[in-house]
């Protein structure tokens, strides 16, 4: 859902060796995970955590880098994962310019000259967001539509067609299974249109999990 590995995330939550030396996580996990042997159980905001920082990444902005601002941000906002906060949401920009003050890094230097980190990196990443009093709480998962949703209040937080409930992998094995968005339409009272969105979704995923 995020974009990325999983073993990139796991580390990001739980740490790692590199050199001989330990790196701490980059936030605190949203769940405990301390009595599971080799399992993660990841929080909804554990995602849009997770959101953030690869889009981060994915402009070459060092870990190091990454960690400053996280720690930054959490003594601004008071909470262990600033990025999917109500204030963080309101506030991002001003917050952003306030943590990534003094930091030198070269990627971090031409986005700020340019139109900024917040604005092409960080803003992105909560635009399909809906919040509530303490944070994020659902996720619009197809950029522009209220259609498709992950709600961690809904089906365990699994992608769901919004208006129905029904996980949009149930609807791709059932249009499979059927052969047709008209079938299913029928069988499940649902709109073709979520029907197709939801496959658009699948799709993506899929895209995803193959690169």
């Amino acid at each position: 859902m995020v974009g990325m590995r999983a073993g990139t995330l796991r580390r990001w939550l739980l740490g790692y060796n590199h050199d001989a030396k330990h790196e701490h996580p980059l936030w605190r996990p949203q769940y405990d995970t301390s009595d599971l042997d080799d399992g993660v159980l990841l929080g909804f905001r554990d995602l849009v955590e997770a959101r953030i920082v690869n889009a981060l990444r994915a402009r070459n902005i060092g870990l190091p880098t990454i960690r400053i601002c996280m720690e930054r941000a959490r003594n601004i906002v008071g909470q262990d994962r600033p990025f999917s906060t109500s204030q963080f949401k309101t506030d991002g920009k001003t917050i952003f310019l306030e943590i990534t003050r003094d930091l030198d890094e070269p990627q971090l230097i031409d986005l700020k000259r340019s139109q900024g980190v917040f604005n092409r990196v960080v803003a992105p990443s909560l635009a399909d967001l809906d919040f509530g009093p303490e944070g994020a709480e659902r996720w619009w998962l197809l950029h522009g539509k209220r259609t498709i949703v992950a709600d961690p209040e809904r089906a365990f937080g699994q992608p769901i067609i919004a208006e129905h409930g029904m996980t949009t992998a149930r609807v791709a094995e059932a249009v499979q299974a059927e052969g047709s968005v008209a079938k299913v339409a029928k069988i499940y009272e649902l709109k073709p249109k979520l029907i197709r969105d939801a496959l658009a979704y699948e799709e993506i995923l899929e895209l995803r999990r193959a690169a």
